[in-house]
């Protein structure tokens, strides 16, 4: 199945909805992943306990390794609630590095090859790695390697093994769903915080 615009299920719908005002800074964290042209994951531009810029980008370590191909896509989404007729514009930084990963929780951190302009309005995304399972959820990723979207599930998570990896387990989506593509984008938590990157899991609309 192609990933690419236009691609994600209808049941998803698009970050810049109004029901998702609340999140306008952290969608700016957000990435797609590309590779020779493939759409292939998500991710999230991190902070750090240093709070000093590094271009981090978590995302899953079944994504693959950082090499001199990646692309990370910034601010590619609707405008408004509505599909977009047209492909909307983005803005890109080629190229990052490994930085660190492990199978055991299937994270990935690389280091993009530059710090993004200005002009690109960033969001550097904050992160709790308390273990407290969250009341609820929120994804904001690119599902079937498609614009930028938004799932909540309304309910807390349970910290579960899944194909042999530390994962925290989201019962039922409440509010859209997961695709493939949507691989490696955050997970927050209540307070607006990274608890985690997606894994893996059935769920379509």
């Amino acid at each position: 199945i192609a990933k690419a615009f236009g691609q994600a299920g209808n049941c998803i719908n698009n970050v810049n909805c109004p029901q998702y005002s609340a999140w306008s800074n952290q969608k700016r964290a957000v990435v797609c992943l590309v590779s020779g042209g493939n759409e292939f994951c998500s991710g999230s531009l991190v902070n750090n306990t240093r709070n000093d810029g590094t271009p981090y980008i978590l995302t899953a370590n079944h994504c693959g390794t950082a090499d001199g191909t990646w692309v990370f896509r910034f601010n590619w989404e609707a405008p408004g609630c509505p599909n977009p007729s047209s492909n909307p514009s983005s803005q890109s930084i080629s190229g990052g590095t490994p930085g660190a990963n492990r199978a055991g929780s299937d994270f990935d951190l690389c280091l993009m090859s530059s710090v993004p302009a200005s002009n690109f309005n960033v969001f550097y995304a904050g992160w709790d790695h308390s273990g407290t399972p969250a009341t609820n959820v929120t994804g904001i990723h690119h599902p079937s390697g498609d614009i930028k979207k938004l799932s909540q599930a309304n309910n807390a998570v349970t910290a579960a093994t899944y194909n042999g990896a530390q994962t925290w387990h989201i019962g039922q989506w409440t509010d859209g769903v997961t695709e493939p593509g949507s691989s490696g984008s955050p997970l927050f938590d209540q307070n607006k915080r990274i608890i985690g990157q997606l894994y893996g899991g059935s769920s379509a609309c």
